[in-house]
C-alpha cells in the first residue's frame, strides 16, 4: 500500500494563512496562535521541503517562486475541504464581509440601515469597523472602505472604487438661530467646524461666491457628531453632508436654510482588485441602490 508523503497538516495550515495574508503576524491572528507558533511551523515546513519558502525584508515578507506555486495548491485545497465540509455537515458558511467608515457615516446613514442589508443577505455576517485610514484596507482588516473623496482622485492601481452618491453639504443649525435669510447673515454667527473637513466652509464659501474671512469665535470639533451636537444647542452654525443629518432635519431638531449643494466630493466604496468574495460586490450593489 503506498503511503501518502506529505509535511504535518498544522504547517501547511500556518503556511497557507502566511501566504494569504503575506503577514506571520495577521496568520497568527487567524489561526488564535502566537506569532513563534506560526514562526515555527514555517520553519518546520522549510525543512521538510528543504527549501526556503519566504524572503523576509525589513518590514514585510514575499514569497519564493516555490513557495507561490505552493500557496496557489494550498488555497485551493482548503477552499474545496471547507466547502465539502460544509456540505457534509449540512451548514452553509457565513461569509464576513467587513465594512470600515467614519463614525459619522456608520451612526447616521449605515446603521440605521444595517438591519435591512442583513435581511436581504442573511448568510453574509457583516461586520463594521470605525476608520479613516485607506491602509486598513490595504492590511486587509477590512473588505469595503466607504469614503468622501474628490471625484478626480485615482486610488492606487490595487484598489477599485465605486461611486456611492454624491457628498452634498450645507449649512445648519437649530430653529432658535433666526434672521437668516442670506449667505452674509452666516457670518454673523460663530462658524462650527470639524476637524475632520477643515477646508469644508472654504469650499462651501467659495461655491457660494462670499470671502470666507478668518473668524475669532469660531469653534472647533474633534468628531462630525460633536460638531452636530453643538449646532442643535445653538452653539452656531456648522456645515456637514446632507446624508448625515437626514435624521435631525426630519425630526426639526435642525434646519439647512439654504439647502445642500454638491462640492466636488462623493461617497465612494473602495475595494481591493484582489478580494475574490463574491459578496462584496452584492453588498455594494445594494449600497448604491440604497442610495440616500
Amino acid at each position: 500500500m503506498k503511503r501518502r508523503s506529505l509535511p504535518p497538516f498544522n504547517s501547511l495550515k500556518a503556511f497557507e494563512a502566511v501566504a494569504r495574508h503575506k503577514s506571520f503576524s495577521l496568520a497568527a491572528e487567524e489561526l488564535c496562535v502566537t506569532h513563534s507558533a506560526i514562526s515555527q511551523q514555517i520553519k518546520l515546513l522549510e525543512e521538510w521541503v528543504d527549501k526556503k519558502l519566504f524572503i523576509r525584508h525589513s518590514s514585510t515578507i514575499s514569497l519564493t517562486r516555490d513557495a507561490e506555486k505552493l500557496s496557489l495548491v494550498c488555497t485551493h485545497f482548503f477552499n474545496n475541504l471547507e466547502e465539502c465540509i460544509s456540505e457534509l455537515t449540512n451548514k452553509s458558511l457565513e461569509v464576513e464581509v467587513v465594512i470600515g467608515a467614519s463614525h459619522s457615516f456608520m451612526a447616521n446613514w449605515l446603521i440605521p440601515r444595517l438591519e435591512k442589508l442583513e435581511i436581504v443577505y442573511p448568510n453574509i455576517h457583516i461586520k463594521l469597523m470605525t476608520c479613516n485610514d485607506i491602509k486598513l484596507l490595504e492590511k486587509e482588516k477590512v473588505d469595503i472602505f466607504i469614503n468622501s473623496i474628490s471625484e478626480d482622485k485615482i486610488p492606487p492601481n490595487f484598489l477599485n472604487k465605486y461611486l456611492l452618491f454624491p457628498d452634498r453639504m450645507g449649512p445648519i443649525c437649530n430653529h432658535e438661530i433666526n434672521q437668516i435669510n442670506t449667505v452674509d447673515d452666516i457670518l454673523r454667527f460663530p462658524l462650527l467646524h470639524t476637524h475632520s473637513n477643515l477646508s469644508a466652509w472654504n469650499v462651501w464659501f467659495d461655491r457660494s461666491e462670499v470671502n470666507f474671512p478668518q473668524k475669532s469665535n469660531d469653534r472647533y470639533f474633534d468628531s462630525l457628531n460633536l460638531m452636530i451636537e453643538a449646532a442643535v444647542s445653538g452653539l452656531g452654525i456648522a456645515i456637514a453632508p446632507q446624508i448625515l443629518v437626514e435624521k435631525e432635519i426630519l425630526s426639526g431638531r435642525l434646519t439647512a436654510p439654504f439647502g445642500f449643494m454638491h462640492c466636488d466630493n462623493n461617497f465612494y466604496a473602495i475595494v481591493r482588485k484582489d478580494n475574490k468574495n463574491k459578496d462584496i460586490m452584492s453588498i455594494i450593489n445594494w449600497l448604491i441602490a440604497e442610495k440616500c
